[in-house]
């Protein structure tokens, strides 16, 4: 049985375009900015949804405002790129950690009890990584990383981005589970202003309860894995802002 793995702040006025999502992101760039942070509020002045009201979780939270019906922005905590956020995610401590410098990992999940799919997301922020520069070295990495992967990924070029995309249905072997299945998307996103700069992704999507009816539907998954990972935007202001310009 293949392993699952658990897996826009304000967008800066350079930020890059190229698809619908950037674009209301770059519209909405003065009123996303709060002169207090959803961490610094009290709860109970921030949207009612799990992002915020989990104490973990609203430290990545930009701006309170929507930036698409049921996503907000999160901002990294190296301020190395932002992204749209599903609403009712959280955070997973345990796959969330950074090294103060160039690389960063963000695990997140959510589960809905009335379509019983339990989703989980792991995206990880390399810089100055040598094995970002060849993206089949990359691509090399992610196949071993997902049993071995023999598939094709999609290449899709986006105005200062180079995405890969694949995925996969898992069917566990525990014959007793009677929703044996999820859905897998995987690859990574490639700056192509700066090398070695770049962001693997893992989505997941299963039944939360494998005995019951689950309302799963990879069009649909893939759909929100698309959303997400066409908004990451590469923070280009990283540079000038660690060195206090």
């Amino acid at each position: 049985m293949k392993r699952i793995i658990i897996i826009c702040f304000t967008l800066m006025l350079v930020v890059t375009g190229g698809c619908s999502i950037n674009d209301k992101q770059n519209s909405k760039d003065d009123n996303n900015t709060e002169a207090v942070k959803p961490i610094d509020m009290d709860p109970k002045d921030l949207p009612k949804v799990p992002a915020f009201q989990d104490k973990v979780t609203r430290e990545y939270m930009a701006s309170t405002k929507e930036v698409e019906p049921e996503y907000y922005l999160l901002e990294s905590k190296l301020k190395g790129f932002t992204m749209l956020f599903p609403e009712n995610s959280v955070n997973i401590p345990k796959f969330t950690n950074n090294d103060g410098e160039d690389f960063e990992s963000i695990g997140f999940e959510s589960n809905n009890p009335k379509t019983n799919i339990l989703f989980y997301g792991t995206v990880r922020y390399y810089h100055k990584e040598s094995f970002l520069e060849n993206s089949e070295t990359m691509l090399d990495k992610i196949r071993g990383q997902n049993g071995g992967y023999k598939g094709d990924f999609k290449k899709e070029i986006i105005e200062g981005r180079e995405i890969y995309f694949a995925h996969e249905k898992d069917t566990f072997d525990d014959l007793k589970r009677k929703y044996n299945y999820s859905y897998s998307y995987f690859g990574f996103v490639k700056s192509t202003e700066e090398d070695a700069l770049g962001i693997q992704y893992d989505f997941t999507f299963g039944c939360f309860k494998d005995d019951q009816p689950c309302s799963l539907n990879e069009k649909e998954a893939r759909k929100k894995v698309i959303k997400i990972i066409h908004s990451i935007t590469f923070n280009k202001d990283k540079k000038e802002q660690k060195n206090g310009k």
